[in-house]
C-alpha cells in the first residue's frame, strides 16, 4: 500500500472518544438540574403535608381513622450513559488547530535535506518543512508509550491503560486522543506529500537526463560518421598515393645504375606504366 492509499484508509476510519471526563479526587462531583430536582421532589415527598388551618403533627387523628397518605417515593430513573462520540480522523484534524490532510504540501524547494551523512532521514526536518505545527505529546511519543505495554495486554486494555493515563497527564501537557490521532494523521500526509513531490522532481530529472542522453546520441553517432568518412578517406588516399609512388619509383629505378629498374628485371612481367 503507498503512503497516499494510508493516508486514504487513515482519514476515513472512525474513532470513539469519551467526551465526558471523570471527576478527580479534588473535584466535586457535578450534580444537574434533572438530579436536583429529583432529590427536591424526595424531600418534599418526605415531609408531612400540612392542612389549611394547622399542621399536620398538631392535628389529633380521631380513633379508626384512616391515616393520611403519604406521598410515595419517587425514585429518579437511571441516566443512560450517551454512546461515546465517534469521528472519522479527517473530521477531527478539521476541529484541531493546525493544516488540515488536504491543505500540506510539499516545500517545492527545500532548504535543508533531510538526508543525514549517514544516510538516514531526518523526519522533524521534513514534517517542518511542510509546516506541521508542534505537538505537546507526538505520535512518536505514543510509538514508545505502546511499546513499554505488556505485549500480552489484550487490545482493548491497552487502549484503556493509555487513556487513562492520557487523562491523568493530558491536563498538564495540554495532550488528548485527538491531538495524537491529528499529530499522527498529518505526519502521514506530509510523508505522502513528500513522497509525490519527490516523485515528481525523479521524473523531471530522469526526463531532462534522457533527453540530454538522447542528444549526446545524436552527437555520439555524428562523431562516428565522421570517424568512419576519416577513415575511408584514409584507405582511398593511402592506396592512390601508394599506386603514385610506384610510378615514380619506377623513374628512379630506371635511371639508377646499381638497381636496375624491377618492371624491366629478367623474368618480371613488362607492366604499363
Amino acid at each position: 500500500m503507498s503512503l497516499r492509499d494510508a493516508l486514504r484508509k487513515a482519514a476515513s476510519l472512525v474513532v470513539e472518544f469519551d467526551d465526558k471526563e471523570a471527576p478527580t479526587a479534588a473535584s466535586e462531583p457535578q450534580i444537574s438540574a434533572t438530579d436536583k430536582m429529583w432529590e427536591e421532589l424526595e424531600r418534599a415527598a418526605q415531609k408531612p403535608t400540612p392542612t389549611a388551618s394547622a399542621p399536620l403533627a398538631d392535628t389529633p387523628i380521631e380513633a379508626g381513622a384512616a391515616p393520611a397518605p403519604v406521598a410515595p417515593m419517587v425514585t429518579p430513573p437511571a441516566q443512560t450513559p450517551s454512546p461515546p462520540a465517534a469521528k472519522t480522523v479527517e473530521q477531527i484534524v478539521r476541529e484541531i488547530e493546525g493544516p488540515h490532510l488536504d491543505q500540506i504540501q510539499a516545500a517545492p524547494a527545500p532548504t535543508t535535506s533531510v538526508l543525514g551523512p549517514d544516510g538516514s532521514v531526518n523526519f522533524a526536518v521534513l514534517y517542518q518543512q511542510v509546516g506541521l505545527p508542534p505537538a505537546a505529546y507526538s505520535a512518536e511519543q505514543m510509538l514508545e508509550t505502546l511499546a513499554a505495554l505488556p505485549a500480552e495486554l489484550p487490545l482493548e486494555t491497552r487502549r484503556q491503560t493509555v487513556l487513562a493515563m492520557l487523562k491523568g497527564m493530558g491536563k498538564a501537557l495540554g495532550a488528548t486522543p485527538e491531538t495524537i490521532v491529528a499529530d499522527a494523521s498529518r505526519k502521514l500526509a506530509a510523508l505522502a506529500a513528500y513522497a509525490d513531490n519527490l516523485a515528481q522532481q525523479t521524473h523531471q530529472t530522469v526526463s531532462t537526463a534522457e533527453s540530454e542522453i538522447a542528444a549526446l546520441g545524436a552527437q555520439i553517432a555524428e562523431k562516428r560518421k565522421i570517424i568512419e568518412e576519416a577513415q575511408r578517406n584514409q584507405e582511398r588516399l593511402t592506396q592512390l598515393c601508394t599506386s603514385e609512388g610506384q610510378r615514380l619509383d619506377d623513374v628512379l629505378e630506371f635511371f639508377s645504375k646499381d638497381v636496375a629498374p624491377s618492371r624491366y628485371a629478367p623474368g618480371a612481367s613488362p607492366t604499363q606504366p
